[in-house]
């Protein structure tokens, strides 16, 4: 052993009682030992030993880096974004949110933690900085109409046939991603559209976008607006709200619903072709094939390396876990779709270290797994940092999750025609609409994917306001029984946590986990607390 190493291993022996995994097993506190009362804000950085504390702290710099230079590029417009838009100062919270991310992790899965992370803070940082400096509300920019906004849960893959425009799912920045890091401010908006006469029990989703649009809280970019009816009846009611707020022609590209039915296919490749039209009127620009199967292709290798990665993870000595994989795989097909040479490097760097790790049969967080899970569940889960909470406290690995599931079909890259019918397939998979209201089967496939990744727990989450998911609770149940599998539904209001708390949805867990399964917890600071302060 080089002198080094013995240095730093007696360093981590002297130090190591400042090591909450260390401090649970030894009953000496955990994890939540070193928080303010109620809120996200740790007294310390955690400490995980002196390799894994410094990279850890890199990657933070790292993070911090990418936010300076999304500033230093647009310093006016983001001072103004601040000023004019509440959702702005919500990304201030966004190291707090990463830190909770990834408390317990510890080598391989740490590194690749956050590879996975900092992809997404260089990208969005990226997007925020453009967003700004072009948003007509500030005087816009030299390429506000070169943008096209269109609705998030439209894959934007399509549109790299547009090589001069640049596509932007314009509910990103103000919902979608904001929602996951703070727990805070869409209630405001929610509120919004309620005081607006929208019903209250629509889903939470739905409604802080439809109140984002009536607050004026959408930045104004581009020529015209593509909306869609993904996911659900609730979101094709939202981007008629839209409409008529931000005031741009619009096509909505309307998805056939049940799309594995014999006719949906046709029907969604049509949809596609009439958006491709829409945009070449509207901004006087012809499509290049060639252009879209440049993107593909890194679309492709994407999906190609997803299907590597799953193969790893049906087995224990998978280093990428939990919202590490969950929260990556959502960003990186809901909003970049190939578009963006970082992700393809930054997978093909996890891939790598991913079969290392497998060689060296490395189980991840300490080979203190109890159960593999497969996790049906949206939002909530990653601004109460569920899949982190639920290993550390319960030893219970998310192995996959339902948004990783999303269009994994390669698209063709010589056949226009081919091509065209290969990203509407792609596009039926899309963000929820795989999952919720594609139909039965889509739901009742959540067995074979825990079966295929040799799960034998599925967590559900239970949105108490999702009308498309009405009555399946009771029929899950009773499915889960016949088939062996511990199943626990988590209760979640999505973007509310003031109809369900955080700790309420642990509460699902911690009362199956103790008196149905009669199970210890791993770290018992963290079986019940109250962080309704937290971001």
């Amino acid at each position: 052993m080089k002198a080094t190493d013995k240095l730093i291993k007696a360093i981590d022996k002297k130090l190591e009682r400042f090591d909450p995994l260390w401090q649970a097993e030894h009953g000496v506190g955990g994890f939540r030992s070193r928080y303010y009362d109620k809120t996200g804000v740790a007294k310390y950085r955690e400490w995980r030993g002196v390799k894994d504390t410094f990279y850890d702290y890199s990657q933070w710099l790292k993070n911090l880096g990418s936010m300076a230079m999304m500033v230093g590029s647009a310093p006016i417009p983001c001072l103004k974004g601040f000023w004019e838009y509440r959702w702005m100062g919500s990304y201030l919270g966004t190291f707090m949110f990463i830190d909770r991310l990834f408390e317990g992790y510890r080598g391989y899965e740490l590194r690749i933690a956050h590879m996975n992370m900092h992809a997404i803070v260089q990208s969005l940082t990226k997007k925020i900085a453009l967003v700004l400096a072009n948003d007509r509300r500030f005087g816009g920019g030299p390429l506000t109409d070169r943008m096209v906004p269109m609705d998030e849960v439209l894959p934007p893959l399509f549109m790299a046939g547009f090589k001069d425009l640049i596509p932007v799912p314009l509910q990103t920045l103000p919902e979608f991603i904001i929602c996951d890091i703070d727990q805070h401010i869409e209630p405001y908006y929610i509120d919004v559209a309620e005081s607006y006469g929208l019903p209250a029990d629509v889903c939470s989703r739905c409604a802080a976008e439809t109140g984002v649009a009536i607050d004026d809280a959408f930045p104004i970019f581009g020529k015209a607006f593509l909306t869609t009816n993904m996911p659900c009846n609730a979101s094709e009611a939202t981007s008629m709200f839209q409409r008529r707020r931000i005031k741009l022609p619009d096509q909505p590209v309307t998805m056939a619903m049940i799309h594995n039915e014999p006719g949906a296919h046709p029907y969604s490749t049509g949809e596609l072709k009439n958006a491709i039209a829409f945009i070449e009127k509207e901004y006087g620009v012809k499509y290049d094939w060639d252009a879209l199967f440049e993107r593909a292709r890194h679309m492709n290798e994407q999906n190609l390396i997803e299907l590597e990665k799953w193969d790893i993870l049906k087995t224990p000595y998978s280093a990428l876990a939990g919202i590490a994989e969950t929260l990556y795989r959502l960003y990186s097909w809901a909003s970049v779709n190939g578009q963006e040479d970082y992700f393809t490097e930054t997978d093909r760097k996890v891939i790598k270290l991913m079969r290392k790790a497998y060689e060296e049969k490395y189980q991840p967080f300490q080979g203190k797994t109890r159960h593999r899970a497969f996790l049906w569940g949206p939002s909530a889960v990653y601004y109460t940092d569920f899949p982190t909470w639920v290993q550390n406290c319960w030893g219970i690995n998310i192995v996959l999750n339902m948004d990783s599931t999303m269009g994994h079909n390669m698209i063709s890259t010589d056949d226009p025609e081919q091509a065209i019918q290969d990203l509407a397939l792609f596009s039926e998979k899309a963000v929820m609409r795989h999952h919720a209201v594609g139909g039965w089967d889509n739901v009742n496939a959540i067995w074979e994917w825990a079966k295929n990744f040799n799960c034998d727990m599925v967590l559900f989450n239970d949105n108490v306001a999702c009308k498309g998911m009405n009555g399946v609770h009771a029929l899950m149940e009773e499915q889960a029984r016949e088939l062996g599998f511990h199943f626990i539904f988590i209760e979640h209001d999505l973007e509310d946590s003031r109809t369900v708390s955080r700790q309420e949805m642990r509460k699902c867990v911690n009362n199956y986990m103790s008196v149905v399964l009669g199970e210890q917890p791993l770290d018992p600071t963290i079986v019940e607390f109250d962080d309704s302060a937290a971001y």
